[in-house]
């Protein structure tokens, strides 16, 4: 699962000759609304650590969202990752990535992957940027498979089935920023996760954001994120979505 991050504004912009900020964070506190494997509303923590030096760029990420199903609370979704990115012009970067995410109510008790690869600013002004990634590594992931008596919306369930699998994947995404006003931005990214040695088993993550500033410190948000597996786990569905209204605390 790719619980995606805020992106209100990537690189502080030189304002009033100002350098830009070396470190930079959001950190948001959001109402959640699921559909899916997990049908309630919900609450979340998300917090996003940015660290540049000259060329080089730290970027840390983790979520949290509480789940609840039939007004029990039944589970958390974690997300988290850690990113490198190595300058090479103005355009292209180098990366790594390591990233894990934990959701039992789609299946699966854990989801690692290690993999590196590049980036390439395809537009930028003052306003728009459009941006692509694109990295391969090795992925481990434990899935836990429903025996159900009926379909996949029989109860209760007869018992459930631990599975571990290791395989080369890869993941491609595409970013748009728009900075609509001084105060408002709209971001857009969408992402595919390959199985290398399963090609029915990918995944897309399509994610969309809308944030007003109300202060230096302060913002509103409101995203929706849209997670499709083509194989997902037996006994779970494929289809998870997330809407959420946030506050934002921006350092």
């Amino acid at each position: 699962m790719l619980i995606n991050g805020l992106f209100l504004p990537v690189k502080a912009e030189k304002e009033g000759g100002k350098k830009e900020k070396k470190y930079y964070s959001s950190t948001s506190l959001s109402c959640v609304l699921t559909r899916g494997n997990n049908k309630d509303f919900s609450f979340s923590f998300d917090t996003e650590q940015n660290f540049d030096l000259k060329k080089h760029r730290l970027n840390l990420k983790a979520s949290l969202i509480y789940s609840h199903k039939n007004n029990e609370r039944k589970s958390e979704i974690y997300y988290s990752h850690l990113k490198y990115e190595r300058e090479v012009n103005s355009k292209t970067y180098l990366l790594l990535l390591l990233r894990a995410d934990r959701n039992k109510l789609a299946g699966y008790n854990f989801r690692f992957a290690f993999s590196g690869g590049g980036g390439y600013i395809w537009f930028k002004r003052k306003k728009l940027e459009i941006s692509s990634e694109g990295v391969i590594g090795w992925s481990s992931e434990n899935n836990l498979e429903r025996l159900l008596s009926g379909n996949m919306e029989s109860e209760p369930i007869n018992g459930q089935k631990s599975i571990t699998s290791s395989f080369l994947s890869s993941l491609i995404s595409s970013k748009l920023i728009y900075d609509i006003s001084s105060t408002a931005q709209l971001v857009h990214q969408e992402s595919l996760f390959l199985n290398m040695s399963d090609w029915k088993d990918y995944r897309l993550n399509s994610y969309t954001s809308l944030s007003a500033s109300i202060s230096r410190f302060f913002a509103l948000k409101t995203s929706i994120q849209i997670i499709y597996e083509h194989s997902p786990v037996p006994g779970f569905k494929n289809i998870d979505f997330y809407l959420l209204s946030s506050i934002v605390i921006k350092i």
